[in-house]
């Protein structure tokens, strides 16, 4: 045996398990190097096995279940005090916003909604004066008004909360899309229209005449 096939044998073994009769065993006797590696690493295989025999004992399989059971039962009521943190926390948040979110929210759109707002509307086919009429009924709360203007210009102005405003702007836009108003009449069509309205009145005024007889001038 070679030094190269002691050292080999000698890693991958140990020196307990060889006996004195083996190849590696023989060569060491032959050859000093390998001989004083192989007495240093029983020195060391020696200090070892006296290093685990002083290890204190594992504990006992029974130790370790106490422990284990332990454990679980404690991981257990860290989640439902987790659970129960959580759930408290939600309450906590609900409470305060129905205590103090929600009415400062309703507060602010009450006070939105009470705010007054100016918008001037612009008029197509009616009249200052007809829109006034129109929405007049509507504009009714406190510093609610409108204002017509008084150099021709065709616009109304409202003062007034946005349900006013909007309720304001839909009648007048209402109005003056409705083919039927009598703003959209041109001067021929309500001639017309009068001429016709007269004819009728005239037809009903006329005293009846029966058949067969004749009229007579009146007498001057």
């Amino acid at each position: 045996m070679t030094c190269e096939e002691c050292l080999s044998e000698l890693a991958t073994g140990s020196l307990r398990e060889m006996p004195a009769d083996s190849s590696v065993m023989l060569h060491c006797a032959t050859c000093p190097d390998c001989s004083r590696l192989t007495t240093l690493l029983r020195d060391r295989e020696y200090n070892a096995a006296n290093v685990l025999n002083n290890l204190p004992p594992m504990s006992s399989p029974i130790t370790l279940a106490e422990t284990s059971v332990r454990t679980a039962h404690r991981r257990r009521v860290g989640r439902v005090v987790v659970m129960l943190s959580g759930a408290a926390l939600v309450v906590t948040i609900w409470i305060a916003a129905a205590t103090t979110i929600i009415p400062a929210l309703n507060h602010a759109d009450a006070t939105t909604g009470s705010t007054l707002r100016t918008e001037t509307i612009p008029l197509r086919c009616l009249s200052p004066q007809q829109a006034a009429d129109i929405i007049n009924p509507y504009v009714r709360s406190r510093g609610s008004t409108y204002y017509v203007p008084t150099s021709g210009i065709s616009a109304i102005t409202v003062r007034g909360n946005a349900s006013e405003v909007a309720k304001s702007r839909d009648l007048l836009a209402t109005f003056e899309e409705d083919p039927a108003a009598a703003c959209r009449s041109t001067p021929a069509a309500m001639a017309a229209k009068a001429v016709k309205m007269a004819e009728d009145k005239s037809s009903r005024d006329a005293a009846p005449v029966i058949a067969g007889q004749a009229t007579t001038a009146p007498k001057k």
